[in-house]
């Protein structure tokens, strides 16, 4: 009951912050006030967008240029030497296949792990349903650092140290908590009433769930999976006790081999950083729709 009612304030309370957040969107904006909004949100660009700008307009200039005082490059200081030297070295290519493989992967894995818990939990009920729910996202909240030695010894054990798989599995149990919790949050405004419906028709739950609530998940799938796969991508930590070899080093990993004890050779290492952005770019064009339509709605619900 106690549970009943805290959501129904909850409700309440994201209903009455919408409404007054649609109020104040649906104000006619004098022209002074558009202006200073324009300006803020202008100046919040700027400044997270010129440092990403610079580094990717440095990568096309040469060494000299990236050590001297000069802040705009002339003509003669572009080249594509260093994305030349960067893609023809064969540790950086392995590294990329090694990204790809395990972000690929993990990505599959947690989504279809995902969808299956998350429609588990949004459509029975069961004892410790709820107490599961927040122990998935409890594990959100712990710093990564203190299951590291655990997970280290866990893999040893089973022998999955120095591989992908093992790098895999350790992605998996990252992504798979919070990808249930954003799924379920979606599945719940799906109405059951399309179920009854389903199961008069003859459908399982398989059958449901594949022709129902997976299609009209979509977006909320396409977050968790967008979410997964820049977890997977981006992540060093993990990487870094794991993988004991270059055989199975990933590109977080990788952008060390453009620095040295005595010098880091920062036009190199700053394009290896540029084109370990591009596939996370790339992705979310094909998936923005989607991604943006998701995030708009919102798949962060309680139990």
């Amino acid at each position: 009951m106690a549970t009943e009612t805290n959501q129904q304030t909850t409700q309440a309370t994201d209903r009455s912050f919408a409404d007054r957040l649609d109020a104040w969107l649906a104000e006619d904006m004098s022209p002074r006030r558009a202006l200073a909004v324009y300006a803020v949100i202008g100046l919040y660009m700027t400044f997270l967008l010129l440092p990403v700008f610079y580094m990717v307009l440095v990568t096309f200039t040469s060494a000299e240029f990236l050590y001297s005082s000069q802040l705009v490059p002339a003509l003669s200081d572009f080249t594509l030497d260093n994305y030349v030297t960067v893609m023809s070295t064969g540790l950086f290519q392995q590294y990329f296949i090694n990204s790809a493989i395990v972000a690929t992967t993990t990505t599959a894995i947690t989504l279809v792990v995902g969808v299956l818990a998350a429609y588990s939990l949004s459509r029975f009920e069961y004892p410790g349903r709820s107490g599961l729910l927040f122990t998935f996202l409890g594990t959100q909240m712990l710093p990564r650092v203190l299951i590291l030695i655990p997970f280290f010894l866990m893999m040893f054990t089973i022998g999955l140290i120095d591989s992908l798989l093992g790098i895999i599995v350790a992605h998996s149990v990252l992504g798979i908590p919070l990808g249930t919790w954003l799924l379920k949050g979606y599945f719940d405004d799906i109405p059951k009433s399309l179920d009854e419906a389903a199961k008069m028709d003859g459908c399982s739950h398989l059958d449901i769930l594949g022709r129902i609530i997976v299609p009209m998940s979509l977006p909320g799938i396409a977050v968790a999976g967008f979410y997964t796969f820049i977890l997977s991508w981006n992540d060093y930590l993990f990487v870094s006790i794991l993988s004991q070899t270059a055989a199975t080093r990933t590109l977080p990993f990788g952008l060390q081999l453009f620095q040295s004890q005595n010098a880091v050779a920062w036009e190199l290492l700053l394009t290896a950083a540029t084109l370990t952005m591009v596939p996370v770019i790339v992705l979310f064009a094909l998936v923005q729709r989607w991604v943006v339509e998701g995030l708009a709605s919102g798949g962060m619900k309680g139990a």
